[in-house]
């Protein structure tokens, strides 16, 4: 699960001009990207739909 300094970190992140797209790593190894719609403090929501709540997230984008 990510700390919540990590939270913040991509927050900082998903707050800049550049891109809002995001590799994710889940705890069952499984990969997925897609762009950010919105993190809120029950996880990451995808523009195309998905939820991905902290728990089940090892990794965004190399921090984990």
């Amino acid at each position: 699960m990510l700390s919540e300094e990590q939270r913040a970190e991509l927050r900082k992140q998903m707050q800049r001009d550049e891109s809002k797209v995001v590799n994710i790593v889940l705890h069952d190894e499984q990969q997925v990207a897609g762009e950010v719609e919105k993190a809120t403090r029950d996880g990451i929501y995808l523009t195309d739909g998905r939820h991905y709540p902290y728990e089940q997230i090892r990794e965004i984008n190399g921090l984990s």
